[in-house]
């Protein structure tokens, strides 16, 4: 076969532009410091560098929603913390307003407390977080979830849902709590497991403190009395009763003042007490011990009344008598029990067991992510070495690779230069 100059040229010309290819793809990978730089590089391993990039998109978006995720529950948490705060102060300040020793402005002053602490619980309530979404409103992140109505009283404006984030392929967490559900609804032991809300108890502690100077929370007398009922609230009223021959429990259906059912329900009750309708107010209950001895009503329940009311609508006057039917000493006021401090009490220990029990929750959650995050970041670490491996190139190698490429495009432009000059009329000078 025939070589021409022309096509021995051509060929020359091919096998430069190939080999200047060869380099051109070396420098690429040198310069990018990657292994593969396009596709046609490594067909599999660029299938295999495109699935492992896919899985660390993945475990990168699911690290920034655990840290988003323990960002808004430590600030949920934190509010946690000043609501339990509060309660222990309002719990202090109700166990000094339940002393005998204060007067009226020294309980005053502590109600004053009380209703800036109110206040205080609002604020924490409409709590936002650093992109001005309130963390109590469920879904309605942008409405302010508490709101007072045109009676002051305060309302939810939120919903009940719940936020939550993917933290991975398969686990998703809840970044919110419901807000109306904490704050709305406290489960009260002393009231059957009706739910009062914390705005309300803050009201009652109010006005029990503000009360607690008028009441008693039980009458005494020795051996006489007499006691009026005020009736506001019509049902049935009861109260226990004790006298030298023991303790009952009288209930009454009440729809007045009339005195007449609790009358006979005394003196059937064979307490070693006579009840009589007073010769000097009919509407007054005279009561005498058939012996020496103490006479006591506690325990007073008026229907309709569920909280501390500002003013009492329905109460229990009692006076101590002497034999001859004279007061002797102040009149004594029994209010509902609601209405005593030490009902509050309960209340509030009711209120710090429902947040201890919302602040595990939040605490577990955030346990959870710390646990997740280091998973993450193991898995994080073992994908981006199976990464390097495929995808980061040898430099020593491929320098090395250059020279001898380079090294072998020079030999061969010196080589194709010589046989270019190769003539016949070289030979014939």
């Amino acid at each position: 076969m025939k070589v021409s100059t022309k096509l021995f040229n051509e060929q020359q010309v091919r096998q430069f532009s190939s080999l200047n290819e060869d380099i051109q793809k070396l420098q690429d990978k040198i310069s990018s410091g990657k292994n593969i730089v396009v596709a046609s590089d490594d067909p599999v391993g660029s299938v295999n560098l495109s699935g492992f990039k896919t899985v660390k998109q993945q475990l990168d978006q699911y690290m920034k929603n655990v840290n988003s995720a323990q960002t808004r529950l430590s600030l949920v948490d934190t509010n946690l913390q000043n609501l339990s705060t509060i309660m222990i102060r309002a719990n202090e300040l109700l166990i000094q307003a339940s002393s005998d020793v204060l007067g009226r402005s020294d309980r005053e002053a502590i109600a004053l407390e009380i209703d800036e602490m109110k206040e205080e619980l609002l604020s924490l309530a409409n709590q936002q977080d650093a992109n001005g979404s309130f963390i109590f409103g469920g879904f309605k992140t942008k409405v302010q979830p508490f709101q007072k109505n045109l009676e002051g009283k305060i309302e939810y404006k939120g919903d009940a849902g719940i936020t939550s984030l993917s933290i991975s392929e398969t686990m998703i967490v809840e970044t919110s709590i419901d807000g109306e559900s904490l704050f709305q609804k406290v489960k009260s032991s002393t009231t059957s497991g009706l739910s009062v809300s914390m705005f309300t108890m803050l009201e009652n502690i109010s006005h029990s403190v503000r009360t607690a100077s008028s009441a008693v929370n039980a009458t005494k007398a020795d051996t006489h009395a007499e006691f009026e009922i005020t009736n506001r609230d019509f049902g049935t009223w009861s109260f226990d009763i004790t006298g030298h021959g023991g303790t009952a429990n009288i209930s009454v259906e009440l729809t007045g003042d009339d005195p007449a059912d609790i009358i006979k329900a005394i003196n059937n009750a064979n307490i070693g007490i006579t009840a009589s309708q007073s010769s000097t107010n009919l509407k007054k209950i005279k009561l005498d011990s058939s012996q020496q001895g103490t006479i006591e009503i506690k325990n007073v329940e008026i229907p309709n009344i569920k909280t501390a009311q500002k003013v009492p609508t329905s109460f229990i006057t009692f006076d101590p008598l002497d034999a001859s039917g004279n007061k002797v000493g102040h009149s004594q006021t029994l209010y509902d029990n609601d209405q005593l401090t030490s009902a509050q009490l309960n209340n509030i220990a009711d209120t710090q067991v429902h947040i201890a029990n919302f602040r595990g929750e939040v605490g577990a959650k955030l346990n959870l992510l710390t646990r997740q995050n280091e998973n993450l970041s193991e898995r994080n670490i073992a994908i981006k070495k199976d990464l390097s491996d495929l995808e980061d190139a040898d430099l020593a190698a491929l320098v090395t690779d250059l020279k001898a490429q380079l090294t072998g495009l020079q030999a061969s432009q010196q080589a194709f230069v010589k046989i270019s000059n190769l003539n016949l009329f070289n030979f014939l000078k």
